[in-house]
């Protein structure tokens, strides 16, 4: 085996996929960014789409072939709570010199206070609530997964659209500028939005949300499915908080939960602080701790 000499953070979602390279500093290099590689959408395309952003990541730095026997990589992926697809991932590992697999929750953690204890809420794709505390122990609250779970999320978000859509094809709810929004996405006949949802993952799902978000200062759905997902968010935070109420936690993941601050309680708001650094930087960090004595 090679001598590691790179070190690669990766942020495996349903959405997307991103990437960071860094030396054995753990000081990163670049960044580059691929298609999704949740593993619930298959193990091959994860590890397809994460190695294609590594190759687009290296070929910025004028490496055209990387040796996958000199990288380390750390991962946050979304799917790893299902052991069957969490093995198979690690044994289908390409060739990696050493992989170290963890929740896209608890990469987000590490970037969140830059690899110090403390507490998330994540909210993307999909949402969970993770703490990890000065005496080692994990707390995790959600991340169930996609349908039954992403409580807060994108993903949650954009099952009330799509529920809201049968509503109004139904005549149980009337048409608004939001609804014809949605509509334009999924079609406008039952026929439309049946084969729309027959391709419906969480990814496809989430997409609906920026509608959401566009129409919630005008529509009285919007606002009340926003608002709801505020309150999702902020059970997360007390549930990590029960028996530990001074725990920081941070609100991340990007532009939804950015956009979702209007709709959270301004008290539990005040309460939080902001994220350090992305998940990306994260699974970084989760790699470069692993080997640095």
């Amino acid at each position: 085996m090679s001598k590691i000499q790179y070190l690669i953070g990766v942020d495996g979602g349903g959405t997307g996929t991103r990437i960071c390279i860094a030396g054995l500093d753990g000081i990163e290099k670049t960044r580059s960014d691929g298609a999704a590689s949740a593993l619930g959408q298959g193990i091959d395309k994860a590890w397809l789409h994460i190695t294609q952003a590594i190759h687009a990541g290296f070929a910025t730095l004028g490496i055209q072939e990387p040796n996958y026997a000199e990288c380390a990589l750390g991962l946050g992926m979304s799917g790893v709570h299902n052991a069957a697809w969490a093995a198979e991932f690690a044994e289908k590992n390409p060739g990696f010199a050493k992989i170290i697999i963890e929740t896209d929750g608890f990469s987000t953690l590490l970037g969140a206070t830059n690899g110090q204890h403390g507490g998330i809420i994540a909210i993307g794709t999909g949402s969970i609530g993770e703490a990890w505390l000065p005496d080692g122990q994990r707390l995790e609250v959600g991340g169930w997964g996609f349908p039954t779970s992403d409580e807060g999320s994108g993903a949650f978000l954009g099952l009330k659209a799509i529920n809201h859509v049968q509503r109004i094809i139904d005549g149980r709810r009337s048409m608004t500028d939001f609804g014809r929004k949605l509509l334009s996405i999924t079609g406008s006949s039952k026929a439309d939005v049946f084969a729309w949802m027959g391709k419906m993952k969480q990814g496809e799902c989430a997409s609906l949300s920026p509608v959401v978000v566009e129409f919630g200062a005008s529509d009285e759905y919007a606002r009340a499915f926003l608002l709801e997902a505020g309150q999702e968010i902020e059970a997360i935070g007390k549930a990590l908080r029960a028996n530990h109420p001074e725990l920081p936690l941070a609100i991340c993941g990007g532009g939804l939960s950015e956009a979702m601050r209007p709709y959270i309680s301004a008290d539990f708001l005040a309460t939080t602080i902001r994220p350090q650094k992305d998940s990306c930087a994260g699974a970084l960090i989760l790699i470069y701790q692993s080997l640095v004595p």
